[in-house]
């Protein structure tokens, strides 16, 4: 596995990825299934939560709970 830890060459392929999913359209669906395939669903979650707008965040949640199953 290719390992990355200089921060210039870690931003450039990070860039390159960006621009990779950028070319083939990515949708909500295939990039849920790359955030859970490198372990970041739980973080990138929590990222989210926490910059989001406290209204957004109520109209998730009534959203939420209007599902079957919630």
């Amino acid at each position: 596995m290719l390992k990355i830890t200089e921060i210039p060459q870690k931003e450039l392929v990070a860039d390159q990825v960006i621009s990779l999913l950028n070319s083939i359209e990515v949708d909500g669906e295939t990039m849920q299934h790359i955030l859970k395939n490198t372990n970041m669903e739980d973080q990138m979650l929590r990222q989210l939560l926490l910059q989001a707008d406290t209204e957004v965040l109520v109209q998730l949640v009534m959203e939420r709970r209007e599902l079957p199953n919630a």
